[in-house]
């Protein structure tokens, strides 16, 4: 690796060290509002305006790839979203490692495993979203339960050992 492709961003943070635990501050939820831009937002119109042009730019630019590559990015992007995902729970798994993972080359480091294992198990439930599996069923409770179902299902019985086989693909009450 030359000395300037060491200084680029994502060399960098790959190799940051992994975070621990994140601090809890005692904040509520409700400051992560508003998720959604209300109604009488000054907002909404030009935000709304500006939601459909990327969809139809993205449309257009999605029509004039080639299916090959269009499939060479999903597993790109697929495999990024793994890592990035995986690196905010704190769980930092190289990507070097997930393409391992996909190719069923696992680490003989127990830990580094695991975290291979939960990787492909990502990918898949992702591509399987991908291709319309939860067909329109993507906020429902029921299509939530599939997503952890399907994900459970692809790590060896031992990695959901702590999740008791009734909550696997439910929701669970806290109360």
């Amino acid at each position: 690796m030359n000395e300037e492709s060491a200084k680029h961003p994502a060399i960098k943070a790959a190799k940051m060290p992994v975070i621990s635990r994140a601090e809890d501050r005692g904040e509520s939820i409700a400051e992560m509002k508003p998720l959604l831009i209300g109604e009488t937002s000054r907002f909404r119109g030009p935000l709304t305006d500006l939601a459909v042009e990327l969809v139809q730019k993205s449309a257009r630019f999605r029509g004039s790839l080639p299916e090959s590559l269009l499939t060479s990015l999903a597993d790109l992007v697929r495999a990024m979203n793994c890592y990035y995902s995986n690196l905010i729970e704190g769980h930092y798994t190289h990507p070097i490692d997930i393409e391992r993972a996909q190719k069923n080359d696992y680490s003989k480091d127990v830990g580094k495993r695991n975290l291979q294992f939960e990787a492909k198990a990502h990918i898949e439930v992702q591509k399987w979203i991908d291709e319309g599996g939860l067909s329109g069923r993507a906020t429902t409770a029921e299509g939530i339960c599939e997503i952890h179902r399907r994900f459970c299902e692809l790590l060896p019985p031992r990695r959901c050992a702590s999740i008791p086989e009734a909550f696997l693909g439910s929701l669970r009450a806290f109360g």
